[in-house]
């Protein structure tokens, strides 16, 4: 199970590297809620937003610290990343820590919740 999570994380990662809206939109829970690092609580539709229209670009995504902790059909990850990119035209460099819960829904995981913070 921890092999298969640790492959659904490598691919959400290169589908918020490469804006890859079919990818993410299958992904994350319908419902589910994110809490950014402005503290902005964002649904599924306002994270897809920015990869949507073209408004976020990330051109380098480096991940570090990554932990699994695995309890019956949930997963928590913690996982440290290094984010470069563009935002409405404006370079940016973040370090954020980040926590997602991944469930099992009918033999599909998927995100029902993220958070991240500045580190």
């Amino acid at each position: 199970m921890e092999s298969e999570l640790l492959k659904l994380e490598s691919q959400l990662i290169a589908a918020i590297l490469n804006s890859d809206v079919e990818v993410l939109d299958y992904l994350l829970h319908d419902e589910m809620i994110f809490v950014n690092h402005l503290g902005m609580l964002l649904s599924k539709k306002d994270d897809l937003a920015p990869h949507i229209n073209g408004d976020l670009k990330i051109t380098k995504l480096i991940v570090s610290d990554q932990q699994l902790r695995i309890f019956g059909d949930t997963c928590a990850v913690a996982v440290s990343k290094l984010i470069k990119g563009n935002y409405l035209n404006q370079p940016f460099e973040s370090h954020v820590k980040f926590t997602r819960v991944w469930k099992l829904f009918n033999e599909n995981w998927k995100v029902i919740t993220a958070s991240s913070v500045p580190c």
